[in-house]
């Protein structure tokens, strides 16, 4: 019966968001389209599971008019189970949103959610609607796209690639991924696409090796690629027309803590690294640094990195504080979405670098600014000899004695035994207790028990 129920408030839900009040739904879809589709989505586990979001609107989305339900089987009438995954974040106008949940590279006008995602591999269904109106509370939303699957060939169904690297990509009708021509809800067609090795992030299209030489940064898990943004409209977030397509940059290390003669005002910096084969325009993006208070730093007109180079930005140049107990660092495109961030690091020694190690944050005691990064693990402390030699010659003396076995209690010493007129004191206090607590207890039974005599 439990079964029945949860499907019949499934159905009902999906029902709700596809009429979106009858009347309203037809009013908005008979003159706009869907504003935000499914563009990818890859159920597999190898390498993590994703789903990609496109903005098919000419104005800014923000994320968290959005909603993004998943059902675990394309059957409405058969799941048992659905969760609403939670979105932040802004996407320019033809940009996409990543809801992944494993590490990814961020690329040009791309968003990205970080969640646990659960997607089942033997059947489910997603489905994408935004709310109306701007007064809250909002409860008023309409559907904009859907998609279910199966592992094996069924009805209304995108069938699962064999390949577990391999993921659905929507075709728009007609062919080919001119998502404008999707008027209506779950229109187009899905194929399936290899995933490629990760050495283009940023380009779906692609599976070329990974190019030797250079400053690289060694690459500790590849990050999951997507198809090329492909700017159709002018973007509001004033995001360089030269960045189309390219890799953002990242955060390869920071000195909170520069050792003496250097100062903090002027000796701290923060590394980026184009890992691109052309020139990165930062123009407009930002660092930002802090946990609980954040400082930022907006880069001006004119500022690029080179292909393939380290470029250390120092804080006296940025006007940017590094805290030496408590830090992070973040890079944020012109409309305030992250691209990257370090993990959050204490304790910063003098001298000290934060750079990222096979995916893992740690610390380095060489610094190398504007240069590949140097691994060189800080000691651990060791004791002095002479205070090993000041530890035993206490002991020797007698004036630190150590609780272990051979020595406690010491030789030929027995225990010392309880008296037995004090166990009994303590068995004899006890009884008292339990008397007087289980005291109505007793009496009770006491008055069953004359009662039973007296009926005899």
């Amino acid at each position: 019966m439990k079964k029945y129920f949860i499907a019949i408030v499934l159905t009902l839900s999906f029902g709700f968001a596809i009429w979106g009040f009858g009347d309203l739904r037809l009013a908005e879809s008979a003159t706009t389209s869907p504003q935000i589709i499914i563009a990818q989505i890859k159920i597999t586990s190898s390498n993590g599971q994703f789903i990609t979001l496109y903005n098919n609107s000419n104005s800014i989305i923000d994320l968290s008019t959005i909603q993004l339900q998943y059902f675990n089987n394309y059957d409405l009438l058969k799941a048992t189970t659905g969760k609403l995954i939670s979105l932040s974040g802004k996407v320019p106008p033809h940009g996409y949103a990543v809801i992944d949940d494993g590490p990814i590279q961020a690329c040009y006008q791309m968003t990205v959610n970080s969640v646990s995602l659960g997607l089942s591999s033997t059947a489910g269904f997603v489905q994408v609607s935004h709310f109306f109106g701007t007064t809250s509370p909002q409860f008023i939303s309409t559907l904009d796209d859907y998609v279910g699957w199966s592992k094996t060939s069924a009805s209304g169904a995108q069938t699962l690639p064999g390949s577990t690297s391999a993921f659905l990509q929507r075709q728009a009708p007609g062919g080919g991924q001119d998502y404008s021509k999707i008027v209506i809800p779950g229109a187009g067609t899905w194929t399936s696409v290899s995933q490629p090795d990760g050495s283009t992030p940023c380009d779906g299209s692609t599976s070329a090796g990974v190019a030797a030489g250079g400053n690289k940064l060694a690459t500790s898990s590849a990050p999951v690629p997507y198809s090329t943004a492909v700017v159709e409209a002018a973007s509001t977030f004033a995001i360089p027309d030269s960045d189309a397509g390219l890799a953002a940059p990242q955060i390869s290390e920071v000195l909170p803590n520069p050792a003496p003669p250097v100062t903090d005002a002027d000796g701290e910096f923060i590394e980026l690294y184009n890992s691109n084969s052309s020139q990165f325009d930062l123009s407009g993006f930002s660092l930002q640094t802090g946990t609980t208070t954040f400082h930022k730093y907006t880069f001006p007109d004119g500022t690029y990195i080179a292909p393939h180079q380290f470029v250390a930005f120092y804080s006296g140049d940025t006007g940017l504080s590094l805290s030496n107990s408590d830090g992070q660092v973040k890079l944020l495109e012109p409309g305030g979405n992250v691209l990257g961030k370090t993990d959050e690091y204490t304790n910063a020694k003098d001298g000290y670098a934060w750079v990222p190690v096979d995916g893992l944050w740690q610390w380095t005691t060489t610094a190398t600014p504007n240069a590949a990064n140097i691994i060189t693990t800080p000691p651990l402390a060791k004791k002095s000899a002479k205070t090993t030699a000041t530890s035993k010659k206490k002991s020797s003396n007698g004036a630190v004695a150590s609780l272990s076995s051979s020595n406690y209690p010491p030789s030929g010493t027995a225990p010392a035994n309880l008296h037995p007129a004090i166990l009994a004191g303590i068995g004899g206090l006890a009884v008292v207790y339990a008397l007087y607590e289980y005291r109505h207890d007793l009496a009770n039974q006491l008055y069953k028990f004359r009662r039973y005599r007296e009926a005899r």
